[in-house]
Formats: C-alpha cells, sequence, structure tokens
C-alpha cells in the first residue's frame, strides 16, 4: 500500500481518516491530499514523489478556489518528473499535473464569471510552472484561468479540455492542410492521435497513421482513419508514395522522434513541413539531408508556446467546447486510479494497449 503523508510539517496531524485504501473518509476537511516532487534524483526521479497534506487555501480577491476531481497523466507530466523540469528550480516540494476537472469551492471577492458548485477546467499553466500543478485536490487560481463546463461535456472528457484536443486543434491550424490532402502522423493510436484523426475528417483532410501494432489498424480505420501503416513491419515511405499516388503527403506530426522522425520527413512533399510534438522515442530526432535539400521545414511545436496568446486561447476554448461538446472529438478514458495510487496509475499509463487516459481521482 502506498504510505500516506500527513504534511509537509511533521507537526500537522490528520485531519481526516483513511481507509484501507488510503481515500479520506469523512466530510470534516480542512486539509487536503496532494502528490509532490520532493528534490530531484536523476537515477530514480520518481522515488522524489510521494503524498502530503495541505490546508485548502483561501480565495484571494479575483481568486476561485477549485476542488479537482478528476486529472489525467500525460506524457507531459512524466517527462516533468523523470527530466525535474520543475523540481530541480525549487527548494520546496513541487506539484506536478497539467490539466484536470473540478468544482467551484469558494470565491474571491470580486469573481463573477462562476459560482460555487459549478463544473469548471482550471487552466493549470499559470500554477503549473511554478511547482502548483493539478495531481492534488484543490488549488487557487485567477478567475480568468477557469473555464465553466456545459452539461454536453461529461467529468472525464472535461479532465481532457486543454493538452489533447488544444494541441490538435492547434497543430492543425498552424499545418494548414487543405482539404483532399494527405496528412500523416505518428502515434495514431495515442489518445491525441485518436482526435487528430476525428477532427481531420471534418475538416475533410486524409490521413495517414502510423502504428507500433498491426491489431491497432481496424480500430483506427473504424474510427475514420483513410490508412493506417505498422511502421514496425511495414516500409513507411513506399507505403506513403503507394497511398498518395507518389506526390507524398502534404504535411506531417511526430510524436516519437529518433529514427522514426526520418522516415516521416521522407514521406512529406518538397516544401512541406512536419512539427515534432513529442519525444516518446527519443528527446533526439534524425532527418535526412537530403529531404532538407527537398526544403522540408521540421520545427518543434509545444502547446504551451500559445499560452500567452489570448486570441490563440480564446481560440482553443471555443473551437475545444464545440468539437467535444457535439462529439466531434472524444477523448478516449482508460483506467481510473484514486490520487494515492499514483505510482500504479503511471506504470498503467505506460502499457502498450492500456485503453485509453488513465485518471487520478479524488472524491
Amino acid at each position: 500500500m502506498q504510505r500516506f503523508l500527513f504534511s509537509l510539517q511533521d507537526e500537522h496531524p490528520p485531519s481526516f481518516a483513511l481507509d484501507s485504501k488510503g481515500v479520506r473518509s469523512n466530510s470534516e476537511i480542512t486539509m487536503y491530499r496532494a502528490v509532490v516532487q520532493r528534490g530531484y534524483d536523476p537515477e530514480d526521479p520518481e522515488s522524489t514523489l510521494e503524498m502530503v497534506e495541505k490546508p485548502i487555501p483561501a480565495a484571494a480577491p479575483g481568486y476561485v478556489v477549485v476542488h479537482i476531481t478528476l486529472r489525467p497523466i500525460n506524457p507531459t507530466d512524466l517527462v516533468n518528473i523523470r527530466r525535474g523540469m520543475i523540481a530541480r528550480h525549487y527548494s520546496h516540494p513541487v506539484t506536478v499535473g497539467s490539466e484536470g476537472f473540478g468544482i467551484v469551492h469558494s470565491l474571491g471577492e470580486g469573481v463573477s464569471l462562476v459560482k460555487p458548485g459549478q463544473r469548471v477546467v482550471p487552466l493549470m499553466w499559470e500554477e503549473g510552472r511554478v511547482g502548483n500543478g493539478s495531481w492534488q485536490e484543490y488549488v487557487c487560481l485567477k478567475e480568468e484561468m477557469v473555464v465553466p463546463v456545459p452539461d454536453s461535456i461529461s467529468d472525464e472528457t472535461a479532465a481532457q479540455f486543454v493538452v489533447n484536443p488544444w494541441s490538435v486543434i492547434g497543430m492543425l491550424h498552424d499545418l494548414a492542410v487543405p482539404e483532399g490532402e494527405y496528412l500523416l502522423q505518428t502515434a495514431a493510436g495515442s489518445v491525441l492521435g485518436r482526435q487528430l484523426i476525428q477532427l481531420a475528417k471534418r475538416k475533410g483532410i486524409k490521413t495517414i497513421n502510423l502504428v507500433r501494432r498491426p491489431e491497432q489498424k481496424a480500430e483506427l480505420e473504424a474510427l475514420g482513419a483513410d490508412e493506417v501503416i505498422c511502421h514496425t513491419s511495414e516500409d513507411v515511405v513506399s507505403r506513403v508514395k503507394e497511398i498518395t499516388g507518389k506526390k507524398l503527403a502534404y504535411g506531417a506530426l511526430d510524436a516519437v522522434g529518433g529514427e522514426l522522425t526520418e522516415r516521416v520527413a521522407a514521406s512529406v512533399r518538397r516544401g512541406g513541413q512536419m512539427f515534432i510534438y513529442g519525444v516518446l522515442s527519443s528527446p533526439t530526432a534524425t532527418v535526412g539531408i537530403s529531404d532538407l535539400f527537398r526544403e522540408v521545414t521540421v520545427k518543434g511545436w509545444i502547446l504551451s508556446n500559445y499560452f500567452g496568446l489570448k486570441k490563440r486561447r480564446d481560440m482553443y476554448i471555443e473551437e475545444a467546447l464545440d468539437y467535444l461538446g457535439t462529439k466531434v472529438m472524444e477523448p478516449l478514458v482508460g483506467e481510473k486510479f484514486d490520487l494515492s495510487e499514483f505510482k500504479q496509475a503511471i506504470k498503467k499509463s505506460e502499457e502498450a494497449g492500456k485503453g485509453g487516459k488513465v485518471l487520478l481521482v479524488s472524491r
């Protein structure tokens, strides 16, 4: 069983009882649970994770306290933990977590956009980058960092409102693939990859989807994928040439890196571009010089570059509310774990064929 630590300071007594699974069991709650990273150990970074207790914050003027009940485990969360992206910069324990869903707990003076008890998405980047992320049960944010959730969107979908949907919307916007042309993507079986298939189909963009396992083909085709290639057993470039009548893909999105990037770049037509947005295989990527001579542009794309742009952020919110509410895009929900079971949840989140995004749950 995960050992439960009751506070950041030993003198604080527990304010609530726990059942056999480490779940709080009474309603008189003045403290809350948080998963923190205490320091950074490059040899075993996950050993620095532990559960602690903190006092529920009071809402300052213009701020909202949100009770977070669901949060997904995203690859970016694990990268932050394993590279100490936040923990290395602070002497105090930090909390990771890039997004989540919750209920408005309390309001500071002057807040008018939401009300207590309302379902909301907390936009976590401002707090997250200073070590106050979503792997905790309460968080205090500026009023403008809270998005009301309509009844048409479920709690589980709302918990995945930002990272994947906004990235899909943003990358398709920036890649600007014309209707009827082919877009090539890696990691097509991921939650993001599936949503990209769905939105591309809505926009009339054809997709060529790379997967590791051949059994994923039928599932993605049923979802709307035009073509699926198993890159572990098929010649990617030859298949793309065959599919496109030798024109190659108009553009590409790569979440994998490593040597697969070279094959993806070689599958993009002259003058086309590809975005690398993930490091699932390697933090480095290989690109053939001949493809650079063909003026294939290879760029990095990361959602956080756009968080500070209000016009862009408003576009993401508006389109995500539309596409998720009408089920044009549907996040795939996987197994749920109590927040206290974060280590088991991390392990599950990295299993092949896990069946959807793993969620950490609070009551």
